[in-house]
């Protein structure tokens, strides 16, 4: 798949990252953009360790795709402090 380039809102900056639209949403935010602080434990959504906020609203980035993250506010564990 062509990858594609995303504008991602988080923590409250702007990232462009240029990703396959069907990669996973918790590697973008640790590889793409470098915020470490989201973890992956069980890799299908039971765990809670990949957990966003997505405008508000908890989600488990090992289920996402980096695609879905435009448009929206995302919060990481770095976003809180």
């Amino acid at each position: 798949m062509a990858k594609q380039v995303f504008t991602l809102q988080v923590n409250g900056y702007d990232y462009q990252v240029l990703v396959e639209p069907n990669r996973c949403l918790h590697d973008v935010v640790r590889e793409e953009i470098g915020l470490t602080g989201t973890k992956e434990g069980c890799g299908t959504g039971d765990c809670g360790a990949c957990t966003l906020w997505m405008d508000g609203e908890p989600v488990t980035s090992c289920l996402g795709l980096g695609g879905e993250g435009e448009g929206v506010e995302i919060t990481t564990i770095e976003g809180l402090a």
